[in-house]
């Protein structure tokens, strides 16, 4: 098969198109014809480059959330079929330690990640473990499977607990996570307020999201122009946070009001910050960050989608497999509006 290779660390010219053996379907696995799979800025571009201290093993196919067909499934696979159209949500876990008895896969002591650990959908086929495997609704494209499968088990992990007339702030609101947290909030019933560093990506984010309100980060005040849309003027319920940018957090978390609560999910803004703890305490505030979602709110948050009580992202730009250097360097900038998706064969209509 065709795959995109990983041999050592470094640039995108690391990024080797090559005939690669085609894997098999291990007991408990599904092996997948892939159609699409997506570009992120840590689990492709910072494993590419240094193993994004997520103890990446080289040879390596990157690519966390390939979307494709069922070509053939393991020994013990008894909810996916050959012909299921399917996504991988990344995460894999071990299924036996206290905190996945306790449902809390996302928790889990040996938790890892599809295309970090073990190879990914850079290639025309892979092979994953059942429990990383979501199956996409009849409605939906394979590429905006591949936008979902990180995406939105993230922010619908972060975001629960939002409800009907809450405020929620969405930083990075044209990135893949911050499309997510859009649609996510609304369907939550909540005002998504956008903020990013573009006009242009805001207006998207009101025109084509359905945002309540934008805001540019890049200007100045810009904290209080959150608090001002917020419902009375006190400031939003939730922040939605999935940058960590020194130059923003602390102002992200002063558009709370009272007993509000900052999620967060990332860090390509630096991760290290600063943040008022009179504030905190004062204002009864609450940091709280997770990563990845459980078993079962990866089946909610697809079910919402299925049901059309949440919609689809969309997509925007798509790259051919032997291209996806060109896919990592755009991922890397700030000109793109959600996800890049490689696009490794057409989805026959």
């Amino acid at each position: 098969m065709k795959a995109i290779v990983v041999r050592r660390f470094g640039g995108p010219e690391v990024l080797e198109y090559l005939d690669w053996p085609e894997p098999q379907a291990a007991p408990g696995e599904v092996l997948i014809r892939v159609h699409a799979v997506t570009v992120g800025r840590t689990l492709d571009v910072e494993v590419r480059k240094r193993g994004a201290d997520l103890h990446a093993t080289l040879p390596l196919i990157l690519g966390s959330d390939p979307a494709g067909v069922v070509e053939a499934v393991g020994d013990g696979v008894a909810d996916f079929a050959p012909g299921d159209r399917v996504v991988s949500t990344s995460s894999t876990f071990c299924g036996e330690c206290d905190y996945c008895r306790a449902g809390l896969t996302n928790a889990c002591e040996q938790h890892g990640a599809i295309g970090v650990q073990r190879d990914g959908g850079y290639a025309e086929y892979v092979s994953v473990p059942v429990g990383t495997l979501a199956h996409i609704p009849d409605h939906v494209t394979m590429e905006q499977a591949a936008c979902m499968g990180v995406s939105y088990p993230v922010a619908w992990n972060l975001l629960t607990g939002a409800h009907e007339g809450q405020d929620v702030l969405v930083m990075g609101a044209g990135g893949g996570l911050g499309i997510a947290g859009i649609l996510i909030a609304r369907a939550l019933g909540a005002r998504a307020i956008a903020a990013a560093g573009s006009d242009w990506k805001l207006e998207r984010c009101r025109d084509l999201l359905g945002a309540a309100g934008t805001v540019n980060y890049g200007e100045s005040g810009w904290a209080e122009r959150v608090r001002e849309l917020s419902r009375d003027g006190r400031g939003v319920d939730v922040v939605y946070e999935n940058i960590s940018s020194p130059e923003l957090f602390d102002d992200a978390l002063s558009t709370l009001r009272r007993y509000g609560r900052l999620v967060t999910c990332g860090a390509h803004g630096g991760g290290a910050v600063t943040v008022d703890m009179r504030r905190l305490y004062r204002s009864h505030l609450t940091i709280a960050g997770d990563t990845g979602a459980t078993s079962d709110q990866i089946r909610e948050v697809f079910g919402l989608v299925a049901e059309r009580k949440l919609e689809p992202p969309p997509v925007f730009h798509r790259f051919p497999l032997e291209d996806a250097a060109a896919a990592q360097e755009a991922a890397a900038g700030r000109e793109l509006f959600g996800r890049a998706v490689l696009v490794v064969r057409e989805e026959q209509k």
